[in-house]
């Protein structure tokens, strides 16, 4: 333990900064770690193309006259396909870098400090050079110009304080050195950032970007340094052990470290083109890492080579932390921006280094101690004292090979370190929006490094922002050229997104495929491109590939449940639901909700998503198609998110949907008026589709039974071309008991050329068009069922009796009994309604839309006879459907009126009204009830005048408002509804009210002359 942590026994003064540069050795180490792996998706990630397709899904259904009519909305699907970001400018990683530089400098100057006069100023004079690589008077600290002021201040007071303890204070602790050189290194900083006539970004970028080369050459001393370690680390495993009879024989020597000197000499032919097999390598940065670690306990070893220069501790000790700091860093900013003629560089010098010196050493060893060796003693506790071959020999031997691998490669080093500096500079002017400087830094790190990656990615990055598709396609293809990678073939493939170009996109994937067999990226596109046409079978095979070999199964799923919904596949669709269940990708969520809704299942997530803002199309869709999925929930709480959303002025194209949404979830979560007067405004303002408004606000007036009002909107629809008005408008029409206009309307679907819908008209045309005993005798029964809905306020009670025992079919005739109930509660016939609901309640279904019918005309007959405890009694067992039980409120205002409970009433009829104000009998009853107990406050003729607003063709509550305005002077309001009620009612009705309401109005303007005198 004691040789792993030498540094134990050190003083404090020394233990605590060394200790902590380690920490700062190994935090640079882990960052380039972490840059390795995650640095090209930092410089230019994968990014996505969201494409959204609309398919109908629906909302609600409603059947009348044994026909359904279905209310669809936009349901919005998402395709999404890879695509690749912009290249991005990595200040983080520029800025841990310069911190790691700065501690560095602060460590060096220190340790340099410690030394004797003449090494002492060999290294000041390599800080010197360091220095100088900043290229500090580009800043304009100290004025514009070509002046090296604020390099010889950077230099003046890094010397003159480290001269000071070398030559004055000899004797002064390591920490207080080093304090010395921090407080100099932050004073340069402050005065850089302060003073530079640039953001602190920019000057990061600048000091980081500029002194690459002095890093690099760093990194390369360093590499070289710790080149020969490895063969040194071999030696110690071989040789180590306590006895001899434990220690490898020299022969197990030299095959391990063959084996590892022909692994370098693998990758060096490699490099240079001379192998091309795909051969197990030994990754060259993990050679560094092995050697760097290797190194780090051989420094101390080296001592006895060294110590006439400088000591191991602190000075080789923290001089090898030093640049080891430096050079991982360096290696990690290079990943960080994916810089990869740097990369290959740093690649290249360390199987260079590592062959040279690692070969060189081996011969070294074996010359000097190989007998020694094969004796099997303990050589790694004498190698650095040779006997036949000196270290210097070594050395020089070393160098000398290694500059023969680079020349054999016709100086390739050289041209990628320009190339890599230019890529550094590059980045510096775009990151300062200076884009015609930087196109020249990349086109010159183009011609050094030729096709590189960073330059040519950087390039079309720079076209794509100015739209010049073709200069952007030439130098993605120069880039796939010297080091494909699938990020580049999927952005090149997306450049050729026409249809005219899709062989041309085809072929590009297709390539990316054959260099890049895992990546479920190009699948992904693949496959999406193929869902484009009717080969369904090569879409499954590509989707298959993406998710086999995918890391976000949830990106392909959504893509794949989106495929499957618009294709209506529903078998692999309902597969996939299932499969993706636990899901958390919000675009897979919000195609899951789509599907959901088509499929008729019911909202697969209990927590409901609202954000706090749309920040993309996928929260828009997700909350949309939620919302959607949701609106018979009762739920009104979306209300506001959704009144956020609209107040923002982000979501401007998102409008018509967020209005329409709103609507939808106040009419069917018990705010009717609300949502029509929405919708009113939508169908008003979006020309395009307002049909489409009109025809859903006729299928609401229709579900509320207010027929006529249902069929003007489906006549507006059917004016704005909305073809599935046209029949919905002769079914309304018919409803409202209109048959002859029923006719008219329904000879006119013929229009629509949709033979399914003229076959349903025709088919209701004929029976319209007969008389009773042909229908109770000779029709089918739905056609009876039909007459009788239609025709029913003009049947006797004998027709209605006949109709009903006609009709043979069960479920035919369960709608004939209920519509026999209605018939006799609108007679006021209460003993017959009664035995007919007992008869009915028999044959019908325990629930459904006609058994809450009939249990609601049960309540209703009642609350008619008086039999206010059977009622409330009986009113919560009885089932109802979501819609119906809204008429509990109207009940209880009704019961606490009959006990003179007024409060109570009064605070029932408010919510009932706020629920109920398309029902005719509830406005009236809650208009009657204020007239009563509030005659002095016109709350009565509001209820009338919001009454006759939501349902301008009901008869009886214009018969009120009229009256209602008698009663208030307003004379003209009165004659308005006059005329309107004229084409109500017939005409013997018709004349009777108004002789009533010109009898009311005769006895007001007598109250108003009696009041004057």
């Amino acid at each position: 333990m004691s040789k792993i942590k030498f540094w134990k026994g050190w003083d404090t003064d020394t233990k605590y900064p060394y200790l902590f540069l380690l920490l700062l050795s190994l935090l640079a180490l882990a960052i380039g770690v972490f840059y390795y792996f995650a640095g090209e998706d930092q410089a230019y990630g994968w990014d996505k193309i969201t494409d959204l397709q609309v398919v109908p899904v629906p909302v609600h259904e409603v059947s009348r006259l044994l026909e359904n009519f279905t209310l669809s909305a936009d349901g919005y699907l998402l395709f999404e396909q890879y695509d690749v970001t912009l290249p991005t400018i990595n200040t983080t990683a520029a800025t841990l870098f310069l911190g790691f530089i700065a501690l560095s400098i602060a460590f060096y100057a220190a340790a340099i400090s410690t030394m004797k006069r003449i090494p002492y100023f060999v290294g000041m004079l390599l800080l010197m050079l360091f220095l100088a690589s900043f290229y500090f008077d580009e800043l304009s600290i100290f004025g514009s110009g070509a002046s090296q002021t604020a390099l010889l201040v950077s230099i003046i007071l890094l010397a003159l304080g480290s001269y000071a303890f070398q030559a004055f204070l000899p004797q002064t602790r390591f920490s207080l050195r080093l304090l010395a050189m921090l407080g100099i290194v932050g004073i340069l900083g402050v005065l850089f950032y302060t003073e530079a006539d640039f953001s602190a970004e920019l000057v990061t970028l600048h000091l980081v970007n500029y002194s690459s080369i002095g890093t690099l050459i760093v990194t390369l001393l360093f590499m070289v340094w710790v080149s020969y370690e490895n063969v040194n680390a071999l030696l110690w495993i071989n040789t180590q052990s306590k006895t001899p009879e434990r220690r490898f024989s020299m022969w197990q020597f030299i095959l391990v470290t063959v084996l590892y000197l022909l692994n370098l000499l693998l990758l060096y032919l490699r490099h240079i083109g001379y192998l091309h097999a795909d051969l197990l390598y030994i990754n060259a940065y993990v050679v560094l890492l092995l050697s760097a670690v290797a190194g780090f306990w051989g420094m101390r070893q080296r001592e006895a080579y060294y110590k006439k220069i400088f000591l191991f501790r602190p000075t080789g000790a923290v001089l090898y932390l030093v640049f080891a700091t430096i050079a991982f860093a360096s290696i990690g900013y290079a990943f960080a921006t994916a810089n990869d003629t740097y990369i290959a560089l740093f690649r290249d010098l360390i199987v260079y280094t590592h062959l040279a010196f690692g070969f060189v050493f081996f011969i070294y060893i074996m010359i000097n101690f190989g007998r020694l060796i094969e004796q099997r003693l303990p050589v790694y506790k004498v190698v650095y004292e040779p006997k036949n071959l000196s270290m210097f020999s070594f050395f020089m031997m070393g160098l000398i090979l290694c500059a023969i691998l680079i020349v054999r490669t016709q100086y390739r080093s050289y041209m990628y370190a320009q190339a890599g500096y230019y890529n550094y500079l590059g980045d510096l002017y775009t990151a300062s929006g200076n884009d015609i400087l930087a196109e020249p830094y990349y086109m010159e790190s183009d011609l050094y490094d030729v096709n590189n990656v960073k330059a040519n990615y950087s390039l079309s990055g720079l076209y794509r922002k100015t739209n010049q598709r073709n200069n952007e396609i030439l130098r993605l293809k120069d880039a796939l050229f010297k080091r494909p990678n699938p990020k580049l073939y999927v952005r090149l493939a997306n450049l050729y997104d026409d249809k005219r170009y899709f062989f041309e996109k085809l072929y590009v994937l297709q390539e990316g495929i054959s260099k890049f067999p895992e990546s479920a990226e190009i699948y992904n596109n693949l496959a999406l491109m193929y869902a484009q046409t009717n080969v369904q079978d090569s879409t499954e095979f590509y989707f298959n590939l993406a998710q086999e070999h995918t890391s976000d199964k949830d990106f392909i799923y959504s893509n794949r449940l989106a495929y499957y919904t618009r294709q209506a596949m529903l078998e692999p669709a309902q597969a996939l639901l299932d499969q993706s269940i636990k899901g958390k990708y919000k675009t897979l969520r919000s195609n899951t909700a789509v599907l959901r809704q088509l499929l008729g299942m019911e909202p697969r997530e209990k927590e409901a998503y609202m954000p706090d803002s749309l920040e993309s199309i996928e929260d828009l869709t997700l909350f949309y198609n939620q919302t959607i999925s949701r609106l018979k929930s009762g739920d009104t709480a979306r209300i506001e998110p959704i009144n956020r959303y609209l107040s923002s002025p982000g979501n401007q194209m998102f409008f018509e949907d967020l209005f329409y949404l709103k609507g939808l979830v106040h009419h069917y979560n018990g705010r009717p008026r609300e949502g029509r007067r929405l919708l009113e405004n939508l169908a008003l303002q979006a020309e395009a589709k307002s049909g489409y408004y009109n025809y859903a606000l006729g299928l609401w007036m229709m579900e509320e039974k207010n027929y006529r009002a249902a069929a003007s909107y489906f006549k507006r629809s059917k004016d704005n071309g909305y073809q599935n008005a046209f029949l919905a408008h002769g079914y309304a029409l018919a409803l409202a008991n209109q048959p002859q206009q029923a006719i008219e309307a329904l000879q006119e679907v013929g229009y629509t050329e949709n033979q399914d819908a003229i076959a349903i008209a025709q088919d209701l045309m004929a029976v319209l068009d007969q008389n009773t005993q042909t229908i109770v005798a000779a029709v089918p029964d739905k056609d009876k069922v039909q007459y009788m809905l239609t025709f029913l306020p003009q049947l006797t009670s004998q027709e209605v009796n006949a109709l009903v025992q006609a009709v043979q079919d069960k479920d035919l005739n369960r709608h004939a009994l209920v519509a026999r109930v209605d018939y006799l509660i609108g007679k006021k016939r209460w003993k017959e309604a009664y035995d007919a609901i007992q008869d009915a309640s028999s044959k019908l279904q325990p629930e459904g839309e006609l058994r809450s019918r009939l249990n609601l005309q049960q309540l209703r007959l009642w609350l008619y006879t008086g039999k206010y405890d059977v009622l409330l009694s009986r009113m919560g067992q009885l089932y109802l459907t979501d819609r119906d039980k809204r008429q509990h409120l109207y009940f209880k205002a009704k019961v606490a009126e009959a006990r003179g409970r007024n409060e109570e009433a009064a605070s029932r009829y408010n919510q009932a009204l706020k629920m109920l104000m398309y029902d005719e009998e509830v406005v009236l009853a809650a208009a009657e009830y204020f007239n009563k107990h509030e005659p002095k406050t016109e709350k009565a003729y509001n209820i009338l005048l919001s009454g006759i607003t939501y349902n301008p063709y009901a008869a009886e509550l214009h018969k009120a408002y009229a009256l209602e305005s008698i009663e208030l002077g307003l004379y003209s309001y009165a004659d308005e509804a006059k005329e309107t009620l004229e084409s109500l009612l017939p005409a013997s009705e018709y004349t009777t009210f108004i002789q009533k309401l010109d009898k009311k109005r005769q006895e007001a303007e007598l109250r108003a002359d009696d009041w004057q005198l």
